[in-house]
């Protein structure tokens, strides 16, 4: 699915859906304020050479930057938010509005490219003030389209809704068809999103007849192809792919050479999906060979994996296994950690499937270790929607702001009418409404501040307590598996050894299943679970690592801990140090000189190479405890130790 993206006055195609699954992850190229690049450098250079003559008029040179700045902004998102800083900089110089409204809007596309959308769309209100101050209409148009654009890639629909009307009233009232017809594409995306496809192809077709009378065949091409995609969601494949043949063949007369690499990969997707192989690679091919010519990392990152999971689903699994590694180290690149998760897992499909079981295992580990990253990352997101709603609250306030504006001009009106006839009546009684109505409007903020307060407290704490409740039943998967897998090796060489694992594998996971919904557990039936779960470490590490308890029958049942704190713990130090038979890792379990305060230590002794650490582990703890005591966690390196204080609890 494509979308229009407004960076100057007319609406501009970006690549599509594809290109936008992953941040355009580039390198600055740009020394001294020169783009050193063979494509188009006679041009690139014309421009520059333009914008730094002193002579020319202050329009000439601001456009020629503003163009040089466009002309990057997919390649290179980093040089582009330099020349818009420079062009603003030289707009707030003369007082132009006009141009630091433009400027703006550059500098929230480069944030807009990249996935920093919080930052775009404070950008993009601001030009749109500026905008809006210097009347200029069209490009007060583009900015409601790219806030739309935001909020509808953020998931808020209903307000994305609102800006491209607005968007429409202005095409509307211009007798503008690139506007309407960017403005259909918009509104024909946010239906088929909300999976009305009817709705959908109705303002597709609006946005394709009016492309079509403009003879414009980059709008035309973008309209097949949403159309497409909508047939795609139905499954109506056969319409899809004429669609995109039909944008195809668009793209191949205009040139548009990452156009046609987006498309080709489309139909690959589409022949993948109907086990037609040899069509998809087909395909696959042609658009692999256009993002290798165009350096498109994020696209080839796609195109590698793609082709590595059709491999597996054809059980050509040493195929998979190169395909997949590609797509690894791209990804790794340009650090698309979602990605590199999933090339991770399909390298470890495809060596299980080879039997190469120690392979295996290792690509797990490193699934396990970036879904970690992810999961702080989705925190991250998290917190990012929270600061979106504080931005619609805010534009509901600034409404509600602009109406009490306009309510206080009217009075004034009326006073200004009635002040010959009866003056100071008329101006007591607006003197009293307004300060009623200040003082209404000052209670209702108060109230409204304090409910937003109460609620976002509130958010917090639940998310706290989801946080902990995902920690009480979360169980390592990679545990999991390496358990089962030793058990089937010694079912073969040792029977008894495999029943007594087989027996505190059940007693572990019962311990897990019982108490996870419980706030604290005496201190003897955690450490009777973690007596199990050693027992598996130790069989699994071929006794390269060892538990020591130092600790008193009189304490181990007075004292409560939250359940699962040790497991977590003892996990943390088998993820970050070595061991070996001569260098074996010991984990001590025992108490402080008071008796109060829990103390888990091992030896530092840290891997060649360091596992990839979040802390999110000990952050939960520390999380945890916060709700139940007032005395703290304690973490940190002591002298050639890691230790762990836990307060004991009764």
């Amino acid at each position: 699915m494509a979308f229009r993206f407004s960076i100057r006055d007319k609406p501009l195609p970006t690549l599509g859906l594809i290109a936008c699954l992953f941040p355009m992850v580039c390198l600055l190229l740009f020394v001294v304020g020169l783009p050193n690049r063979s494509l188009a450098q006679s041009k690139t250079d014309s421009l520059w050479a333009i914008w730094s003559d002193a002579g020319q008029h202050d329009t000439v040179r601001l456009k020629a930057i503003q163009e040089l700045a466009w002309s990057m902004m997919y390649s290179h998102p980093d040089s582009t938010e330099l020349l818009a800083r420079m062009e603003l900089e030289y707009a707030w110089k003369i007082n132009s509005k006009k141009w630091q409204g433009k400027a703006l809007n550059v500098l929230g596309g480069t944030y807009h490219v990249r996935g920093d959308y919080l930052s775009a769309l404070g950008e993009y209100k601001k030009a749109l003030n500026a905008l809006m101050e210097a009347g200029e209409q069209r490009s007060v148009a583009a900015m409601f389209n790219n806030i739309g654009l935001i909020y509808r890639e953020r998931g808020h629909n209903r307000i994305a809704l609102d800006y491209y009307e607005k968007y429409l009233r202005i095409g509307a009232a211009l007798r503008d068809n690139d506007i309407l017809a960017s403005g259909y594409n918009n509104l024909g995306t946010i239906y088929s999103d909300q999976g009305d496809f009817k709705k959908a192809l109705e303002y597709y077709e609006q946005a394709l007849q009016l492309a079509e009378q403009m003879d414009d065949k980059t709008g035309v091409a973008i309209a097949y192809n949403n159309i497409g995609s909508v047939h795609v969601k139905q499954e109506n494949f056969a319409k899809a792919l004429e669609c995109y043949h039909a944008s195809l063949r668009l793209r191949e007369q205009i040139d548009d050479v990452r156009g046609i690499g987006l498309v080709h990969h489309n139909i690959g997707l589409i022949h993948k999906d109907r086990k037609d192989y040899s069509q998809a690679h087909e395909h696959f091919q042609m658009a692999l060979r256009i993002q290798e010519k165009l350096g498109d990392k994020p696209g080839l990152a796609n195109l590698y994996y793609g082709m590595g999971t059709s491999f597996i689903e054809q059980k050509s699994h040493a195929k998979a296994i190169e395909w997949c590694a590609k797509g690894l180290a791209v990804s790794e690149q340009i650090g698309a950690l979602r990605h590199a998760r999933n090339t991770c897992n399909c390298l470890y499909e495809a060596h299980k499937a080879l039997g190469q079981i120690e392979k295996a295992l290792r690509w797990h580990e490193r699934y396990v270790s970036y879904s970690d990253s992810l999961q702080q990352e989705e925190t991250s997101k998290r917190l990012e929607q929270m600061e979106f709603a504080k931005q619609i609250l805010a534009d509901s306030l600034g409404q509600e702001e602009e109406k009490l504006k306009m309510e206080i001009a009217y009075r004034g009106e009326v006073r200004k009418r009635d002040k010959i006839t009866n003056m100071l009546l008329v101006g007591g009684a607006v003197v009293l409404a307004l300060a009623i109505g200040f003082w209404s409007r000052m209670l209702y903020f108060r109230r409204y501040s304090q409910m937003f307060q109460h609620k976002a407290e509130n958010l917090e704490k639940q998310h706290l307590l989801n946080e902990i409740a995902l920690l009480k039943t979360q169980v390592n998967p990679h545990f999991l598996f390496n358990s089962l897998s030793i058990l089937s090796s010694l079912v073969k060489k040792d029977p008894e050894l495999s029943e007594q694992f087989i027996d505190q594998l059940a007693r572990s996971y019962r311990y897990i299943l019982e108490q996870k919904e419980q706030s604290l557990v005496n201190l003897r039936t955690e450490l009777e679970f973690i007596k199990s779960y050693a027992f598996l470490l130790k069989i699994r590490f071929e006794n390269k690592f060892n538990l020591k308890f130092i600790l008193s029958d009189e304490v181990l049942d007075k004292h409560k801990i939250a359940p699962m704190t040790l497991q977590l713990l003892i996990e943390n130090a088998v993820k970050h140090n070595r061991m070996s038979l001569k260098e074996p890792l010991v984990v001590e379990v025992t108490f402080d000189e008071g008796g109060q305060t829990l103390l888990v230590k091992n030896r530092l002794q840290p891997r060649t190479t360091p596992a990839n650490s979040t802390g999110v582990g000990l952050q939960n703890i520390a999380n945890r405890y916060a709700l139940l005591t007032d005395r703290l966690v304690w973490a940190g390196e002591r002298e050639d130790e890691f230790v762990v204080k836990v307060p004991l609890l009764q």
